[in-house]
């Protein structure tokens, strides 16, 4: 077995934690981590860099291969789809996005994505020509998604999915409430979100099981999904500011600040005297630069409450750093 090195893990950990803003440096320790079997981390690493890069295309497109090679397609094609949506022009995007879909049994989108690949081609012509002769192979001759086996599913698993069925509060219950799932904590999870899954399709205007739903997709690391479910708990009860504040959440983890900017001022208009949501719209002001507005955010939570230590300090930094670039000018 090869000697893992750990001199050079480290030198692509510093390198990303000195310039987070440069996209190379997450790929290349994300990339890294991948040829030394750990995935989950490579994919950790990646979910960071999305609040962090300037360009976020080249990360949703390692994301999107990893989870497609570990057989969540559902995933990887959400992720290869924003690396597309980001970098329309990017031959290597479009041409992975439509083999897999092919992988995924998608055959007729997969054809079609390969043909815009064939466009953008250039000097790779022929290898997307051959590739779209494949997709167009794989059309003629299946009518539809490929059959796959269904997943084998533990009597733990099974046991979960009825109870989550019949009682869907029980779902947060679930929920680590430090660190990580284990790969038990994982099996419990992904049982009760194959059950609010079945719950959100049969009640489609239950708020709360989307929200639920939200939570668990969460924990298992599908920030697609969870975005997807809070964002639709969002439609169905515009009220409802626990979904509000995870749809925040999750924008930030999905590299999305004007959207999690949005949503919390949506909650700070629906609660007004919650000095924390102040304080969580303030720290995405700041993190955009945008201090003066952070500023006001930071002095309406200290309005709710006058011993919030931390809107103090924020309004003095923040001060301190204007007193500074005026002494500069």
């Amino acid at each position: 077995m090869r000697r893992h090195d750990y001199e050079k893990e480290a030198v692509l950990r510093e390198q990303a934690r000195q310039e987070p803003a440069r996209t190379q440096a997450h790929t290349a320790l994300a990339a890294w981590l991948v040829r030394t079997g750990r995935l989950a981390q490579a994919c950790e690493v990646l979910r960071a860099a999305l609040g962090l890069a300037e360009r976020t295309g080249p990360i949703h497109h390692l994301l999107g291969l990893i989870l497609c090679g570990a057989g969540d397609y559902e995933s990887g094609l959400r992720h290869l789809k924003r690396a597309v949506a980001r970098e329309p022009a990017r031959f290597g995007f479009v041409r992975d996005l439509g083999l897999a879909e092919g992988a995924a049994g998608h055959t007729a989108s997969s054809a079609e994505t390969l043909k815009q690949a064939a466009a953008l081609a250039g000097d790779e012509g022929a290898v997307a020509a051959w590739l779209l002769r494949v997709g167009e192979r794989c059309v003629a001759s299946s009518g539809g998604r490929a059959a796959r086996r269904p997943p084998h599913v533990s009597r733990h698993a099974a046991v979960i999915e009825r109870i989550v069925s019949r009682d869907p509060e029980v779902a947060e219950a679930l929920i680590p409430r430090k660190g990580s799932p284990g790969s038990r904590q994982r099996e419990t999870l992904r049982a009760a979100r194959r059950a609010l899954a079945r719950l959100a399709a049969d009640h489609p205007a239950h708020a709360d099981v989307h929200f639920g739903l939200s939570v668990v997709a969460e924990q298992l690391g599908e920030i697609d999904r969870a975005i997807e479910a809070a964002e639709k708990a969002l439609t169905i009860n515009p009220h409802y500011v626990e979904a509000c504040l995870l749809s925040v959440r999750l924008h930030e983890k999905s590299g999305e600040p004007k959207r999690a900017e949005q949503r919390c001022r949506q909650a700070a208009h629906l609660r007004p005297r919650w000095a924390d949501v102040h304080l969580r719209l303030g720290r995405l002001l700041r993190q955009q630069g945008r201090h003066g507005e952070a500023a006001d955010a930071y002095r309406q939570a200290l309005q709710i409450d006058g011993n919030c230590q931390e809107a103090h300090q924020a309004i003095e930094a923040l001060a301190t750093a204007a007193a500074g670039e005026g002494g500069e000018a």
